[in-house]
């Protein structure tokens, strides 16, 4: 039976992601999903959206079992992630100015939070004899949002960033 026991690319990232965020503020709300306007007032949700292998990357491996020929995965995958921040307040100024915070807050946390770089560095997998480690990442972008919804202003942006991983 499969279970969510087993940790792997990209799960184990959201994890990491998350146990850091959590400690930027003890008033966020965080989720391991995308966000709703329905979430509590400051909330950040992180969640995998992507993975693309890199197609010059294929290599190789040996036979297939029972002589189907060799196995040809790719040896570097890439995985897009997104940390979403989420500002929900009545006054439009300081949920603006709430929310730029907070954004900068969490692009910071990706460039330098040296904990999280550790963690990152140091992910590895096995599954099913293949096994993955990280050998780098960065940050895409970020966009922001901002709407009004029944006399609440709300500012949401999405900030994406890249693991790789290679495969041994």
């Amino acid at each position: 039976m499969i279970t969510a026991t087993t940790p792997v690319f990209p799960n184990n990232v959201i994890d990491i992601t998350k146990t850091r965020v959590e400690l930027l503020d003890a008033d966020l709300k965080v989720f391991r999903r995308p966000l709703r306007d329905t979430d509590p007032n400051q909330s950040v949700g992180i969640f995998a959206t992507q993975w693309v292998p890199d197609e010059e990357s294929h290599e190789m491996l040996g036979n297939a079992p029972g002589g189907m020929g060799s196995f040809h995965d790719p040896s570097i995958d890439r995985y897009l992630c997104a940390v979403q921040a989420f500002v929900k307040h009545m006054d439009e100024e300081v949920g603006l100015a709430t929310h730029s915070v907070l954004s900068e807050m969490l692009r910071t946390m990706l460039y330098r939070d040296t904990a999280l770089r550790v963690g990152l560095s140091s992910l590895a997998t096995e599954l099913n004899g293949v096994r993955k480690r990280t050998t780098r990442w960065g940050i895409s972008q970020q966009r922001y949002f901002s709407n009004e919804l029944t006399g609440s202003f709300l500012y949401l942006s999405t900030l994406e960033f890249w693991l790789e991983t290679e495969t041994t």
